[in-house]
């Protein structure tokens, strides 16, 4: 399925492609062609709706560019959007496996540090820092 969609993908590019250098070489062959227009030919009924012709067609075209610019503008903003997320997600678990490694390191020297005053506080921070880490983790959940 995907790939059947990416090869319509490529035909659709393939014939915009095609459309392009048919167009252009077309285009080519008028390019000699005086583009100025005098007041009797521009009264010529032919000239008119020839010009109101490309006119209605260029006005179509414009319609058509300008939808896909709003869909770009939408999807870009998208992006950024889920860019930002993504930033932020990472830097709470970053800081989520700091903590959690600090706060493990801490409470592992407990039996080092127990017969001294310093054994309470590497209790205390190492709970706090546990504590941190689980919250971040919380956080960055929802």
């Amino acid at each position: 399925m995907v790939e059947q969609d990416t090869n319509l993908d490529q035909e659709d590019e393939n014939t915009g492609s095609e459309y392009r250098s048919s167009r252009s070489k077309a285009l080519q062959a008028f390019r000699r062609i005086p583009r100025e227009l005098t007041e009797e030919e521009l009264a010529n009924p032919a000239v008119q709706k020839l010009l109101v012709g490309n006119l209605d067609r260029l006005e179509t075209e414009k319609e058509e560019y300008r939808l896909y610019m709003e869909r770009f503008h939408e999807a870009d903003k998208k992006v950024a959007v889920l860019e930002e997320k993504g930033k932020t997600k990472l830097a709470l678990e970053i800081l989520s496996g700091t903590c959690l490694t600090c706060g493990g390191l801490a409470i592992g020297q407990i039996n080092a540090l127990w017969p001294q005053p310093l054994g309470w506080i590497a209790v205390v921070l190492g709970l706090v820092l546990l504590g941190g880490g689980i919250y971040a983790k919380k956080v960055k959940a929802s």
